[in-house]
């Protein structure tokens, strides 16, 4: 009988790609809650709301939960993308984080633009 080794899976390239896919989400996750949807919160507080001290809570409580929410999807994505690189899925897990990414921040400029 011939000897099999078992397949080198996942590789140091692997490993690369999975941390590079990552910090990939982590920019734009981070361009997109603090850049974006920062921006279309204050513009939707102008629009609906008058100046008042109400403002400056409301702002602060959804910035906060908006930058817990992009900790708790950055905590996740990790984990989540190198069981994908084991299961040499690691593109279809990546298009599942990026996807919602790119549709709240291209939803946060679309709301920056209307208003």
């Amino acid at each position: 009988m011939a000897k099999t080794e078992p397949a080198k899976w996942p590789t140091l390239r692997g490993y690369l790609a999975c941390y590079m896919l990552y910090i990939g989400l982590i920019i734009p996750a981070t361009i997109a809650v603090f850049l974006i949807w920062r921006s279309t919160i204050l513009v939707v507080l102008a629009a609906f709301t008058a100046s008042s001290g109400v403002n400056r809570l409301v702002y602060l409580v959804t910035l906060t939960l908006l930058g817990l929410g992009l900790f708790v999807f950055i905590m996740a994505a990790e984990p989540y993308l190198r069981r994908g690189l084991q299961r040499r899925q690691l593109l279809p897990h990546f298009g599942r984080l990026a996807i919602p990414l790119v549709i709240a921040g291209t939803l946060g400029l679309l709301l920056l633009a209307l208003l």
